[in-house]
């Protein structure tokens, strides 16, 4: 209810008025009830703390609002702060710091030494590094938790003369011969990184080639009194020319003894 300032009754009991002293119109002037100066309350009204802007890093910050109230009996209502400054009354605080602990952080373990480090290329390997997430005591958190922008980097190139191409070779085949025959044994040669399974390409170019190929005797000849087939498909073993394979010499003796040179 709003009443011009003629209108206003200067006894004891009055319906006071407040005036906001900022806007001298009838318009600001609010009425709360009956009653004296005296009983007039000022306060402030405060919200709840926001939520903290960052949680830890010892930047974060909160904010709350305040506003002034003026009471008289069980009647409040909104006034400019100036007011509760001009009551006496000390500016709450609406904005302080939070989230004061540390942040987790990365931890990186020493690099793996360089000569124990997979080879990459010639000269060359790739060293690694453990790297883990955790708080102030030490304890290990989820690697999430940290600043994935700021992770060290787990592995790098590193120097390691021992990093040239090598020579792997295979196990070496079943002897191809039939029984107290010559025959030849094969394996498989590769260039690879050393320590590694990777092919270096032409890196053994000045290394001595391991041989591929060696000869080799067939077994004994089995006594023809005991020489038979113990498979049925030993007719395709001996037309596939598979005879020279030592294991189908004694499966398929029989067929793979037809005119055996």
């Amino acid at each position: 209810m709003v009443r011009d300032e003629d209108e206003i009754r200067p006894d004891s009991e009055t319906e006071f008025p407040f005036i906001d002293s900022t806007e001298d119109s009838a318009e600001d002037i609010v009425v709360l009830g009956k009653g004296s100066p005296e009983n007039l309350v000022f306060e402030w009204v405060l919200s709840d703390w926001s939520a903290c802007s960052k949680t830890c890093g010892g930047n974060g910050y909160q904010l709350r609002a305040a506003h002034c109230t003026v009471k008289l009996h069980n009647n409040t209502q909104d006034v400019d702060s100036n007011l509760c400054v001009d009551a006496g009354l000390h500016i709450p605080q609406t904005i302080r710091n939070c989230g004061l602990s540390t942040c987790p952080y990365w931890v990186a373990s020493p690099w793996q030494p360089c000569l124990e480090s997979r080879c990459f290329t010639y000269n060359t390997a790739m060293q690694r590094r453990g790297i883990e997430c955790q708080i102030d005591n030490n304890t290990l958190v989820e690697q999430e938790l940290c600043d994935e922008q700021t992770k060290p980097t787990i592995r790098q190139e590193c120097f390691n003369d021992k990093c040239k191409g090598t020579w792997r070779v295979g196990d070496w085949s079943e002897c191809t011969a039939q029984c107290d025959s010559q025959g030849v044994k094969y394996r498989i040669l590769q260039c690879v990184w050393y320590g590694t399974k990777k092919p270096a390409g032409n890196a053994c170019r000045e290394i001595p080639r391991p041989t591929v190929m060696k000869m080799c005797k067939g077994p004994p000849c089995s006594d023809k009194s005991d020489c038979h087939d113990h498979s049925k498909y030993c007719q395709n073993i001996r037309a596939m020319n598979m005879c020279r394979m030592y294991r189908y010499q004694t499966q398929c003796c029989q067929s793979c003894s037809i005119n055996k040179h």
